[in-house]
Protein backbone atom coordinates (compact mmCIF):
# COMPACT_ATOMS: atom_id res chain seq x y z
CA UNK A 1 0.00 0.00 0.00
CA UNK A 2 1.53 3.27 -1.18
CA UNK A 3 0.47 5.55 1.70
CA UNK A 4 2.05 8.05 4.08
CA UNK A 5 0.62 9.76 7.14
CA UNK A 6 0.88 13.55 6.97
CA UNK A 7 -0.54 13.93 10.48
CA UNK A 8 -1.55 11.22 12.91
CA UNK A 9 -5.08 11.29 11.40
CA UNK A 10 -4.57 12.30 7.76
CA UNK A 11 -2.85 10.06 5.23
CA UNK A 12 -2.21 10.52 1.53
CA UNK A 13 -1.20 8.12 -1.20
CA UNK A 14 -1.99 6.12 -4.30
CA UNK A 15 -4.73 3.88 -5.62
CA UNK A 16 -6.42 1.22 -3.54
CA UNK A 17 -5.77 -1.72 -5.82
CA UNK A 18 -7.19 -4.79 -4.08
CA UNK A 19 -8.57 -6.34 -0.89
CA UNK A 20 -5.10 -6.57 0.64
CA UNK A 21 -4.82 -2.78 0.34
CA UNK A 22 -8.23 -2.39 1.99
CA UNK A 23 -7.11 -4.62 4.86
CA UNK A 24 -3.94 -2.54 5.19
CA UNK A 25 -6.02 0.64 5.44
CA UNK A 26 -8.24 -0.96 8.08
CA UNK A 27 -5.13 -2.06 9.96
CA UNK A 28 -3.94 1.54 10.08
CA UNK A 29 -7.31 2.58 11.45
CA UNK A 30 -8.54 4.42 8.34
CA UNK A 31 -12.24 5.23 8.80
CA UNK A 32 -12.83 7.58 5.86
CA UNK A 33 -11.56 7.75 2.27
CA UNK A 34 -11.51 10.66 -0.18
CA UNK A 35 -10.84 9.31 -3.68
CA UNK A 36 -9.67 12.09 -6.02
CA UNK A 37 -9.07 10.02 -9.15
CA UNK A 38 -11.43 9.84 -12.09
CA UNK A 39 -9.91 6.59 -13.37
CA UNK A 40 -11.13 4.27 -10.62
CA UNK A 41 -13.92 4.03 -8.05
CA UNK A 42 -13.02 2.26 -4.78
CA UNK A 43 -16.55 1.56 -3.64
CA UNK A 44 -16.73 -2.08 -4.79
CA UNK A 45 -13.52 -2.85 -2.85
CA UNK A 46 -14.96 -1.30 0.32
CA UNK A 47 -18.15 -3.37 0.33
CA UNK A 48 -18.58 -5.02 3.72
CA UNK A 49 -16.28 -2.61 5.56
CA UNK A 50 -17.15 0.25 7.90
CA UNK A 51 -15.06 2.74 5.92
CA UNK A 52 -16.99 5.83 4.82
CA UNK A 53 -16.24 7.07 1.34
CA UNK A 54 -16.55 10.04 -0.97
CA UNK A 55 -15.51 10.11 -4.60
CA UNK A 56 -14.29 13.48 -5.91
CA UNK A 57 -13.27 12.51 -9.44
CA UNK A 58 -11.14 14.73 -11.62
CA UNK A 59 -8.52 14.31 -14.31
CA UNK A 60 -4.89 15.04 -13.52
CA UNK A 61 -4.81 17.51 -16.40
CA UNK A 62 -3.07 20.50 -14.77
CA UNK A 63 -6.22 22.55 -15.48
CA UNK A 64 -7.51 24.76 -12.65
CA UNK A 65 -9.66 22.98 -10.06
CA UNK A 66 -12.69 24.78 -8.72
CA UNK A 67 -14.82 24.59 -5.59
CA UNK A 68 -17.09 21.95 -7.14
CA UNK A 69 -14.15 19.53 -7.00
CA UNK A 70 -12.64 20.54 -3.65
CA UNK A 71 -15.79 21.16 -1.62
CA UNK A 72 -17.22 17.61 -1.34
CA UNK A 73 -13.85 16.23 -0.18
CA UNK A 74 -13.26 19.11 2.20
CA UNK A 75 -16.68 18.91 3.82
CA UNK A 76 -16.44 15.12 4.13
CA UNK A 77 -12.91 15.11 5.58
CA UNK A 78 -13.45 18.01 7.98
CA UNK A 79 -16.63 16.42 9.29
CA UNK A 80 -14.79 13.12 9.77
CA UNK A 81 -11.80 14.75 11.48
CA UNK A 82 -14.12 16.61 13.86
CA UNK A 83 -14.95 13.21 15.37
CA UNK A 84 -12.58 11.49 17.79
CA UNK A 85 -10.56 8.48 16.64
CA UNK A 86 -11.20 8.89 12.91
CA UNK A 87 -8.51 8.73 10.26
CA UNK A 88 -8.86 9.96 6.70
CA UNK A 89 -7.04 8.59 3.66
CA UNK A 90 -6.94 10.96 0.66
CA UNK A 91 -5.72 9.44 -2.57
CA UNK A 92 -5.49 9.54 -6.33
CA UNK A 93 -3.90 7.15 -8.80
CA UNK A 94 -0.23 7.69 -7.91
CA UNK A 95 -0.52 9.88 -4.82
CA UNK A 96 1.52 12.65 -6.36
CA UNK A 97 -0.86 15.44 -7.33
CA UNK A 98 -4.64 15.27 -6.90
CA UNK A 99 -4.68 13.45 -3.54
CA UNK A 100 -1.91 15.57 -2.02
CA UNK A 101 -3.62 18.72 -3.34
CA UNK A 102 -6.86 17.72 -1.59
CA UNK A 103 -4.92 16.88 1.60
CA UNK A 104 -3.31 20.32 1.37
CA UNK A 105 -6.76 21.91 1.12
CA UNK A 106 -7.92 19.95 4.17
CA UNK A 107 -4.93 21.10 6.22
CA UNK A 108 -5.45 24.70 5.08
CA UNK A 109 -9.15 24.54 5.96
CA UNK A 110 -8.11 23.32 9.41
CA UNK A 111 -6.14 26.54 9.82
CA UNK A 112 -2.59 25.58 8.83
CA UNK A 113 -0.56 28.18 6.99
CA UNK A 114 0.17 27.20 3.37
CA UNK A 115 3.92 26.71 3.77
CA UNK A 116 3.43 24.48 6.81
CA UNK A 117 0.72 22.41 5.11
CA UNK A 118 2.94 21.92 2.05
CA UNK A 119 5.99 21.12 4.20
CA UNK A 120 4.10 18.46 6.18
CA UNK A 121 2.95 16.76 3.00
CA UNK A 122 6.38 16.98 1.34
CA UNK A 123 8.06 15.63 4.47
CA UNK A 124 5.74 12.64 4.54
CA UNK A 125 5.79 12.12 0.79
CA UNK A 126 8.75 13.87 -0.91
CA UNK A 127 7.71 12.94 -4.46
CA UNK A 128 4.48 14.98 -4.39
CA UNK A 129 3.80 17.93 -6.68
CA UNK A 130 0.70 19.49 -5.02
CA UNK A 131 0.14 21.31 -8.31
CA UNK A 132 -3.38 22.39 -7.34
CA UNK A 133 -2.37 24.09 -4.07
CA UNK A 134 -2.97 27.59 -5.47
CA UNK A 135 -6.45 26.49 -6.54
CA UNK A 136 -6.96 25.08 -3.04
CA UNK A 137 -5.92 28.38 -1.44
CA UNK A 138 -8.36 30.28 -3.65
CA UNK A 139 -11.20 27.81 -2.99
CA UNK A 140 -10.82 27.56 0.79
CA UNK A 141 -10.88 31.35 0.97
CA UNK A 142 -14.01 31.52 -1.22
CA UNK A 143 -15.69 28.86 0.93
CA UNK A 144 -14.92 30.81 4.11
CA UNK A 145 -12.35 28.47 5.66
CA UNK A 146 -9.70 31.18 5.79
Amino acid sequence: MDMNFVTNRLAVGGRISDQLAVQTLLGFGITHIVNCQKEHCDLPLLHGTTIEYVHCPTHDDMEPKEADWFEPGLVFALKALALPKTKVYVHCMAGINRGPSMAYAILRAQGLEGRLARALIKEARPEVLIHYRHDADRVIKSLGYE
